[in-house]
């Protein structure tokens, strides 16, 4: 993610070739203007076999007045109930870009997503904390080009977008200063096989040596049904704990739901940390999806949601990362 977003071990940020026209996602200050390439009659967020991405950046170029620095990040959701593997593949602008793993033009990776559970990933090497991290982009160089995940099952994945320009005297104060002030809107999209909402996207992150303050997940649920619904929601981390400073404990995050009843023309706004119970006294690392399911079928179409991962306004270093 920004960390998105990452996936860090720290943490931080569809479509298809045989695609329609080009169609643009959530705006942001970016030199690249990225674009997505979606399947015919796909939609942003949806789940697909191939989600493709191009006229991106990842990556620092050294400028007379130091580092100026972009980065994006993924998070992948399976909803099956097999195994799934998927591969990632970066294809550089310049055919003689190496890789952090020596790879020359392209860069391939693949990813085990277990059933029902998900996984973030970071592109760009931007901190001497992630050396050794199996990102592609080393420290200091520039990636410019596309990046395409497939599987031969369809799955959920979410493309934690360009950061604004960061720019620093020293690289690493440029990568942080890009990652920041990230947020975005996460869509959420209905899925006819679990007959839920999904949201493939979810932000804890407070109170962290290195985000210290992080990001947060608000959820804007609204029935514009004629009758009461109520919704089922599930939260799978995909990975993360809670430290309590007050007695050095660590809690890991597990598998969490909740239920939230509405009236008619009723709407509900809050955090996840409000809503599942998650404190925000401790340090917490952790990234996950959310899944929604309403108590009758017919109030898909009149289920209004919103999801969005802002930067969280408070934090202070307490504790390194837990995965």
């Amino acid at each position: 993610m920004k960390l998105g977003i990452f996936c860090l071990s720290v943490a931080f940020p569809a479509l298809s070739l045989c695609a329609a026209e080009p169609t643009a996602l959530p705006a942001a200050a970016t030199d690249t203007a990225s674009h997505a390439v979606l399947q015919a009659g796909k939609k942003l967020g949806g789940k697909s076999t191939t989600h493709r991405f191009e006229n991106l950046r990842a990556g620092a170029i050294q400028t007379a007045k130091g580092w100026n620095v972009q980065d994006f990040a993924s998070s992948f959701f399976n909803p099956t109930s097999e195994e799934i593997t998927v591969t990632m593949k970066m294809v550089s602008d310049d055919p003689k870009f190496v890789f952090a793993n020596g790879q020359a033009g392209t860069f391939t990776k693949t990813y085990k997503l277990r059933p029902m559970q998900g996984e973030t990933d970071n592109i760009y090497i931007g901190s001497p904390a992630f050396v050794g991290a199996p990102w592609p982009v080393a420290p200091k160089t520039n990636f410019t080009g596309s990046v395409e995940f497939s599987s031969p099952t369809p799955f959920y994945y979410y493309f934690l977008r360009e950061t604004e320009v960061g720019e620093a005297v020293d690289a690493t104060d440029a990568y942080f200063a890009a990652w920041k002030p990230w947020m975005d809107d996460v869509p959420a999209a209905w899925d006819d096989d679990l007959k839920q909402f999904v949201i493939p996207y979810t932000n804890y992150w407070h109170n962290e040596k290195s985000w210290p303050i992080g990001w947060h997940s608000v959820l804007t649920l609204t029935n514009n049904t004629d009758r009461p619904v109520m919704y089922t929601l599930k939260h799978i981390p995909y990975y993360g704990a809670q430290f309590n400073p007050k007695n050095d404990q660590t809690t890991h995050y597990k598998e969490q739901v909740v239920q939230v009843a509405l009236q008619s023309g009723e709407e509900k706004k809050t955090t996840l940390q409000e809503l599942f119970g998650w404190s925000a006294d401790s340090m917490s690392s952790m990234e996950g999806c959310l899944l929604i399911s309403p108590s009758r079928l017919d109030a898909k179409a009149g289920t209004t949601i919103r999801f969005s991962v802002p930067p969280n306004a408070s934090g202070e270093r307490l504790h390194d990362a837990i995965r």
